[in-house]
């Protein structure tokens, strides 16, 4: 479930180390401070996403369910 606010969310330095491993990145003590001020920052913009109207755009099926094989 996606918080109502994502800028109140906090990133624990293990938070940063973790996402760091399961993208296979490793992160130094020292850049912990600085990788989890462009996570948060990345996390705000992508929340605007959220407020977009998408109401008038029709989906695209990339995979059907149905057709050949």
């Amino acid at each position: 479930m996606i918080p109502d606010d994502i800028n109140t969310i906090t990133f624990t330095d293990d938070d940063i180390r973790e996402l760091g491993k399961i993208s296979g990145i490793t992160i130094s003590d020292d850049e912990i401070s600085e990788v989890a001020n462009r996570f948060s920052s990345l996390m705000s913009e992508l929340d605007k996403l959220r407020y977009l109207d998408l109401s008038d755009i029709q989906p695209i099926v990339i995979f059907p369910e149905d057709g050949p094989v």
